[in-house]
């Protein structure tokens, strides 16, 4: 079985590059997804979160997502420490997962794919690329939020994207131009050839 990741700044079109390739029928893992349903439910995550940040980090058996965002706004540290308890917990979720799946491809689509530690658990990696302005448009569009807001979501994450590009095995240039469809089936089949 190959892993492959798919990563990419925000209004990229990641989430259009996942949704094709399980319309092709391919497994794909939501890390985002995923690690909002750990935080809520895995016992050491709970209790990590809970003894670090106190009582008021679960509300009625939930995260409180609004407490956790104060306490870690503004501190590196303690962002630091929710994702050494989490990305280690979502990694080793993806890998259980990936064995459970019945394909010879499986995917996992992740903004911090590197950052997190995941691109070393995936065999390739495609980085789905646009050009500022649609991802801007784009991000506004689907989170109602500013153009100032997003354009400091997209300069926070400009390193990791950066390093991303050059570290990823494929380019998807999801441009309005170049059809994604035909992109993919181009490197599913240089990824079969591989085999």
């Amino acid at each position: 079985m190959k892993k492959i990741g798919i990563t990419g700044g925000i209004g990229s079109g990641k989430s259009v590059v996942s949704r094709i390739l399980t319309t092709m029928g391919y497994p794909v893992y939501d890390s985002d997804s995923w690690a909002k349903r750990l935080m809520n439910s895995h016992p050491d995550i709970r209790q990590a979160l809970t003894y670090r940040f106190g009582p008021d980090t679960y509300i009625s058996n939930a995260l409180n997502r609004a407490y956790l965002a104060q306490q870690i706004f503004n501190d590196k540290d303690a962002l630091a420490f929710v994702n050494s308890i989490v990305h280690p917990i979502v990694c080793n979720h993806f890998v259980q997962w990936a064995t459970a799946q019945h394909s010879e491809i499986v995917f996992i689509e992740s903004a911090i794919l590197f950052s997190s530690g995941l691109d070393k658990i995936v065999d390739k990696v495609i980085y789905v690329d646009a050009p500022h302005e649609l991802r801007l448009q784009r991000a506004m569009n689907r989170d109602h939020a500013s153009a100032e807001a997003i354009t400091a979501r997209i300069n926070n994450q400009s390193h990791d994207n950066q390093h991303a590009h050059a570290h990823s095995d494929f380019i998807i240039q999801n441009d309005n131009k170049a059809l994604i469809s035909l992109q993919i089936l181009s490197i599913l089949k240089k990824i079969n050839e591989e085999k």
